[in-house]
């Protein structure tokens, strides 16, 4: 045994030094961490702590080995929940909210558990599924606001899913805000698992910046892993379903070996293949989580867990495209199709069908290994250290595709019908699309995550004046440290045009895309295109790879006051982040970069209380925050690192106990407040980018901003006088060698003459919707040429994706959870969420630093456009503190109207309920053994259309109405049969028939369509 101590005194004085200097990793040999080329000032002062403090552990341990005897008392450390107190879905204590286990009804904050008993019960097969009857949870999205990622799973905009759609299947959202950060025993990751390891969820609504560091503004879930058992246990099980599922699981725990010698294990696998009720998607995984535990003596307990998995997924690609009916949009600007519908086939189920065919997969292997220690050092006095290594790597094929016009080879375009998404009723536009092509490229991609974590924890408490009436009280204090690195790796191949790769002439016909039959329903198979012609070849396109740390240390205070009924806890934490990014562009290698952003800190806290006003009702108050770091390297239009968006939430419930349990409920509102989330509009100003020489003339290139080419544009011809006078005095000229026309807008007439054009339009705008000549008056593009050194205009220092502004936004609501046990046999669970989302700021632009009386009016941040720039505002309304008709010369002016200011831009449902019943017989009677059960879910409306795009692009009907689709209010009904009894009067088996969707609803709500009716059957047995 002090053998054992010996080698822990090493390890913790080696991690000591490693954790708190991270140039001692990038020392490492082959250690990703050399990718970092920032400096890096460690903390001098947790660095000396950490080091004595390994000391006071090796001796204090040593010690309390000698006084060890035979007759050891095992107490569970506060490290550990207690399970012994939960009674079906009643669970009394969680860990999740303080990092020790604590009583639920202490805790000054929203908690929702949701146990190992009510996941079997309700039939879930992984994660997701185990959630489902957590209200103001979402497991599907479809408008996810200002977001840049809604449409970025397999799919891309062709899913009606939006960021929820994700093939790591972990993200969610909580109250309104996104969050894609899982915790697995405290530990982050990010890929799905099975529930056959899963022993509890823990759900904590709000932010949770003080234990958890990163991400989590709405709220996180942590699952904890089934741990191994002393006592001998074995559970099997085989499930049957519907849509071809069959499923295997197993669970078996036990010493190993002598149990007098403190080993056990534990291993939980299952199978399972499965298809949906879509054609052609087939899933098939395993897995595996083999744990191993050694408790040498009452005070140290040392555990390796572990998974292994593998999913293989065919048949996962869109079931149809979106097709613009009123604007022909190129299919890559992706963002302008998000309001449109699907296109539909007759003959065809619009909900089953999928057009996308056989050949798209996603292929997942994922790895996770904890290793964790806890000691115990003194009485009261516990050590923790927790190493958790997690991968996961991702194989795609996927294929990219849109309706286009006029372009492709003739013989397969066709007329289609198509439609535009307004109110999804009403006022939806239908169109006739003529010399219409399906557009199509396909893309393969291998994603590999790795994520490192290294947590270290001290916590201790002390009960004073014990014999005290109304001085005794307990503190407790806890001091951590977390070390997180998180390593991507990213390579796409993908269609390329033929002529790039063997150097043959370009045909614009055809080149560089598959072209398919719109009206064709055959499934777009990989390798021959729509005409039995070979598929574009396949190339290299582009790798990413990033390296973001996380450095996180943390103090928490906690304290029982007034014998107990008074709860205090207090903490601060301190983040350090930093990240490297590269690409290396295989098509484009001038694209290719290198980017190390400098540390950032942040500090972050959060204070609670709560007071049992009487015995089982307790009243709670809570302040904490949330922080997401800058791990993209994102800059602003200065070229300046973003800092961190933060969080601040505010929260007061109450929470009841009652009748032994039979009775808990917590009652909350909540209010949080986000800022500094990163958002770019493409056309904002970046002074940063540098293109514009801000001491030479103002020079646009007129390709079709021209009135001599363009004679029925009446925006140009309105300043037609002004455009000859300018061509008189040469402000307007053509360039003998290319031919191009160009205007020098630094000149008067070249001035005048974009003032002529600028003012037609604003005088357009300023027209009632009924009296204009149309909804976009439309000149012409006036920002060609950023590569031609001729051009010079700020134009050039667009963000166009590069670089970011900041938006901020709140959500605010009350929350309900209520756990009824009347009898011991009779549990009913009722969850209500009231969720009210709101932008309150919709972006800040730089201020762009024109030099002296060079100032480019013209700009595309002035230009008068219904969907970007004024985006239908006056200059006054838009740049307020202008010059008569001119804008206001500091961009940093810019008011954001019309952007969302007030809205919701979200499909955050306002109310959601979601209810489950069960009722066990056990007494003599014809049901005896049997279990009966009936749960569902409503929820009101949502907004599933906005009218803005994840880029920022307003969006409306060519009769001035702004897009705000909502679905209808939607209501599930799942039920439950299950019947156990004794095999040979010892082995307890239980067939279960778990059925979702009892009323077969197939509606279709917004984008995405109800799945139907589907059943599992499980035959079970415990030894």
């Amino acid at each position: 045994m002090q053998l054992f101590f010996l080698i822990i005194c090493e390890f913790s004085r080696n991690m000591a030094l490693i954790i708190t200097d991270r140039n001692y990793l990038v020392s490492m040999p082959g250690n990703r961490q050399n990718l970092m080329k920032g400096p890096h000032m460690p903390h001098a002062f947790f660095r000396n702590l950490f080091s004595q403090l390994s000391i006071l552990i090796c001796f204090l341990g040593l010690s309390a080995q000698e006084d060890d005897t035979d007759e050891e008392i095992y107490d569970l450390s506060p490290f550990e929940i207690d399970e012994t107190l939960d009674d079906g879905y009643f669970a009394s204590n969680a860990i999740s909210g303080t990092r020790v286990s604590a009583r639920i009804q202490d805790i000054p904050l929203s908690i929702e558990v949701i146990t190992s008993e009510f996941i079997e019960d309700t039939g879930a097969v992984d994660l997701r599924e185990s959630l489902r009857y957590s209200a103001g949870l979402l497991l599907q999205s479809q408008n996810d606001a200002f977001n840049a990622n809604s449409f970025s799973g397999i799919g891309g905009v062709n899913s009606a899913e939006g960021v929820t759609d994700s093939k790591t299947e972990t993200s969610f959202k909580v109250r309104g805000f996104v969050t894609d950060n899982v915790l697995r025993n405290g530990f982050r990751r990010q890929f799905a698992t099975d529930s056959v390891n899963i022993d509890r969820v823990e759900v904590i609504r709000g932010p949770s910046a003080l234990l958890y560091g990163i991400g989590n503004f709405g709220g996180l879930v942590n699952y904890i892993s089934k741990a191994p058992l002393m006592e001998p246990f074995q559970a099997y099980s085989i499930t049957l379903g519907s849509d071809s599922l069959y499923r295997l699981t197993g669970d078996v725990t036990g010493p190993l070996g002598d149990p007098e010698k403190g080993w056990a294990y534990r291993v939980n696998f299952s199978m399972q293949d499965a298809g949906d009720y879509t054609e052609l998607k087939q899933s098939y995984h395993w897995f595996v989580a083999p744990s191993f535990s050694w408790s040498p003596s009452s005070r140290t307990t040392v555990l390796l867990d572990m998974e292994f998995g593998q999913a293989d997924s065919s048949g996962i690609g869109f079931l149809s495209v979106r097709a613009p009916s009123i604007e022909g949009i190129p299919i890559t600007q992706t963002d302008r199709l998000e309001t449109f519908g699907f296109l539909e086939f007759p003959g065809k189920d619009p909900r089953t069908f999928r057009w996308s065919g056989p050949d798209t997969y996603l292929d997942t292997e994922s790895r996770n290994i904890l290793l964790d220690l806890t000691q115990e050092i003194v009485e009261n006095m516990y050590f923790k250290a927790g190493y958790n290594t997690a991968s996961a790597d991702f194989s795609s094929r996927d294929v990219f595709a849109g309706i286009s016009q006029n372009s492709g080879p003739e013989e397969m375009r066709r007329t289609i019908k198509a439609r535009q998404v307004i109110d999804g009723s009403t006022t939806d536009v239908e169109a006739e699309i003529d010399n219409a092509i399906l557009q199509y490229s396909w893309g393969e991609r291998l994603d590999d995550t790795d994520r490192d974590q290294l947590r270290v924890e001290w916590t201790y408490s002390v009960r004073i004046f014990e014999d005290s009436k109304w001085f005794n009280s307990e503190h407790s204090f806890l001091a951590g440290y977390t070390l997180e690195e998180a390593a991507n790796d990213n390579y796409q191949q993908g269609t390329q045009a033929r002529s790039l790769v063997t150097g043959t002439p370009l045909d614009f016909a055809r080149d560089g895309w598959n072209w398919k039959n719109p009206t064709d329903t055959s499934y777009i198979r990989f390798g021959r295109q729509g005409d039995g012609e070979v598929d574009e070849p396949i190339t290299p396109d582009y790798r990413t790879m990033s390296e973001a740390t996380n450095e996180g240390e943390y103090v928490v205070y906690s304290g029982r006051f007034l014998n107990d009924r008074l709860f205090l806890v207090a903490g601060l934490r301190r983040d350090t982040n930093g990240v490297f990014t590269s690409r290396d562009d295989f098509r484009n290698p001038g694209a290719n970069f290198n980017s190390t952003s400098p540390d950032l800190e942040h500090d972050s806290s959060q204070w609670g209380i709560s007071y049992e006003i009487l015995e089982g009702v307790t009243a709670f108050a809570l302040s904490s925050e949330g922080v997401q770091p800058n791990f993209e390297g994102l800059v602003d239009g200065y070229g300046d690192a973003l800092k961190a968006a933060t969080a601040k939430s505010e929260e007061v419930g109450l929470k009841l106990s009652l009748f032994d349990g039979k009775l808990a409920a917590t009652f909350s509102s909540f209010k949080i407040e986000r800022t500094g989330v990163p958002f770019s509009y493409w056309w904002a100003p970046a002074p940063a980018r540098g293109d514009f020489d801000r001491n030479a003339d103002i020079v646009y290139r007129l390709d079709d901003f021209n009135p001599q080419r363009n004679p029925d544009n009446p925006y140009l011809q309105a300043a037609l006088t002004e455009y000859l006078a300018a061509r008189d005095s040469g402000a307007v000229y053509r360039d003998q060698e290319s031919g191009l026309w160009y205007v020098n807008a630094s000149e008067p007439d070249g001035a005048a003459y974009l003032d002529g054009v600028f003012a037609a339009l604003r005088e357009e705008f300023a027209l009632p919707l009924d009296r204009r000549n149309d909804l976009d008056p439309w000149p012409g593009w006036l920002y060609n040429g950023f590569d031609d050194p001729k051009v010079n205009s700020s134009g050039e220092d667009w963000s166009t994706g590069d670089f970011y502004q900041t938006i901020s936004d709140e959500s605010s609501g009350w929350e309900m959870q209520v756990l009824m046990s009347p009898t011991e046999n009779t549990q009913l669970i009722v969850n209500y969420s009231n969720v009210e989302r709101v932008i309150t700021n919709p972006g800040n632009f730089a201020s762009y630093d024109y030099v002296g009386g060079n100032w480019d009016r013209w700009a595309m941040w002035y230009f008068p456009n219904a969907f970007w720039g004024l985006s239908g505002f006056s200059n006054e309304q838009v740049y307020p503190g202008g010059t008569g008709d001119l804008p206001n010369m500091d961009t940093g002016s810019w008011t954001g109207v019309g952007y969302g200011l007030g809205e919701s831009l979200d499909d955050t449902p306002e109310h959601a309920i979601s209810f489950w019943a069960t009722v066990r017989i056990d007494e003599d009677s014809y049901f005896k053994g049997w279990q009966f059960g009936l749960g569902g879910f409503w929820e009101s409306e949502r907004e599933y259309a906005s009218a803005f795009t994840t880029a920022g692009q307003k969006k409306q009907n060519e009769t001035g109405v702004k897009i705000q689709a909502l679905t209808d209010p939607r209501l599930t009904l799942t039920g439950l049969a299950k019947y156990t009894t004794l095999w040979k009067d010892k082995h307890e088996v239980y067939a279960q028939l778990n059925v979702d969707n009892l009323w077969n609803d197939t509606g279709q709500y917004g984008l995405l369509y109800a799945p139907g009716l589907s059943w599992r059957f499980q035959l079970g047995i415990y030894f």
